[in-house]
């Protein structure tokens, strides 16, 4: 999911990775049949989403049915040759009473993950995930110490598990929790965007600690939005310049690069930000070995005195996150991408986003960084983001790799197909075609502003189906 805003990461030495994740993007090439250039060889992996419908008790993985139906999702994951998965995990419901855990499904679960060998990167708080006894949420004064003590009794009780984003999407969550009011506590001002946000960076820097204290091989994961705003006029520069400050704020704070400089620092130390937290983060910075990047076609705005606009030339995928490197010299995963339309629809997106990867790949290797990954969304229809998961309608959003019937079985298409050639090694961007998308994906869904980027795509025709 992303936002009108975002974030990034810091990075810490190979040696501290696991050596299965040190070769996700080989050195080596691949080249494939018919196909001339020799192009990077991408890792690919996918994702359950699993946010809490908060007040109503339940999440995504219920509506959309993969806590019930987890193992036939996890066996058809295998079965396309895809390893590592985002995998949520719901504290909401592990600890309903202050204190006490409940793992019974969680024990489940993860012991089907490892029956198949799959590894997930656990997402222990997925935007607004948290009990319901947390009043205020990621503003209340307890968080930090609830949640650490949370993840710190998950680490102990599976010690097999490395790979962890400790909190997902920590500004654009801040967004729609604190400055547009969609989300629980519902505030609305720079104000409480800036709570928010520092109380998660004080609980993002606290588990951090902990982790590397507990979790042999550790890999963090850091994923938030990646993205660019732009000003279409005078009277939009000082929102312009608010929002592309506040996508970095999370990790200057995190690495210690927050001082009186900042064009936040006010604001920030305003809402509660103290000597001693600027102290903490400059001495110890947390560690953050990959920075996860989600890139939606919303992720670039543009802004007008009369809101948002699309009548400007996007950077696009790439270019943007280029951006993010040249701020923090870390190695990078694209951690959530996808488009809400038909099966045609979001082969064309695919196609344009592993087409960008392939050469922010290369980009990276340049620098001596590395490309970490390639994440499709959810892996099947996601549920209820149309009202932004504030209501457990059990809608489906047709955003996935593999498509829900409206009995929520789980059914193939094209984009599968075509998924798990790309796992394979079988295929790259230049073999997954590229279907004329329908007016409402281009228009509702901000993607016609991305076909400037296109130009070289062959069109073919959608069919009217799923």
């Amino acid at each position: 999911m992303t936002t009108t805003f975002s974030v990034e990461a810091s990075s810490a030495q190979e040696s501290h990775l696991p050596r299965r994740h040190r070769p996700i993007l080989q050195a080596m090439v691949v080249r494939r049949p018919n196909f001339n250039p020799v192009v990077p060889r991408l890792s690919y992996l996918t994702g359950f989403e699993g946010t809490q419908m908060f007040g109503h008790g339940i999440d995504v993985l219920d509506t959309s049915e993969h806590a019930v139906r987890y193992k036939e999702d996890l066996r058809r994951l295998a079965a396309d040759g895809l390893r590592e998965f985002r995998c949520c995990i719901p504290w909401h419901k592990i600890e309903r009473v202050r204190g006490i855990f409940d793992w019974a499904w969680t024990d489940r679960y993860l012991a089907q993950v490892r029956r198949l060998d799959l590894i997930p990167i656990v997402d222990p708080l997925h935007h607004t995930s948290f009990p319901q006894w947390l009043g205020d949420g990621f503003a209340n004064p307890d968080f930090p110490d609830v949640y650490e003590a949370f993840v710190r009794a998950f680490a102990q009780r599976y010690p097999w598990i490395t790979d962890y984003t400790v909190i997902n999407e920590p500004v654009a969550t801040a967004i729609l929790s604190g400055f547009t009011g969609d989300w629980y506590p519902h505030w609305r001002d720079r104000e409480g965007v800036a709570r928010i946000i520092l109380g998660k960076v004080r609980a993002i820097h606290r588990v951090t600690a902990t982790l590397k204290k507990i979790v042999r091989g550790l890999r963090i994961v850091h994923v938030d939005t990646c993205e660019r705003h732009h000003a279409l006029d005078p009277a939009s520069q000082d929102h312009t310049d608010f929002s592309n400050d506040l996508r970095f704020a999370v990790l200057d704070l995190l690495l210690g690069r927050m001082d009186s400089t900042h064009p936040l620092y006010a604001l920030f130390v305003e809402n509660g930000m103290t000597g001693q937290d600027v102290a903490r983060f400059r001495e110890s910075p947390a560690r953050i070995d990959v920075l996860g990047l989600d890139f939606y076609a919303h992720s670039e705005l543009g802004w007008t005195v009369d809101g948002q606009s699309d009548d400007f030339r996007p950077w696009g995928f790439k270019r943007v996150a280029l951006e993010y490197v040249e701020r923090y010299d870390l190695n990078v995963m694209l951690s959530e991408t996808n488009v809400r339309g038909r099966i045609e629809d979001r082969i064309s997106w695919l196609k344009y986003m592993v087409g960008e990867s392939e050469d922010l790949a290369v980009e990276l290797e340049k620098r001596n960084r590395r490309f970490e990954g390639f994440c499709w969304y959810p892996y099947i229809d996601s549920t209820d983001w149309c009202s932004l998961c504030r209501e457990p309608n059990r809608r489906i959003d047709p955003q996935g790799i593999y498509y829900l019937s409206q009995s929520f079985d789980r059914k193939p298409s094209q984009l599968s197909e075509i998924y798990a050639k790309l796992v394979a090694g079988e295929i790259g961007s230049a073999e997954i075609p590229a279907f004329r998308m329908e007016d409402t994906v281009l228009t509702d869904r901000r993607v016609g502003k991305f076909l400037v980027h296109m130009t070289d795509f062959e069109w073919k025709e959608g069919e009217p189906s799923i």
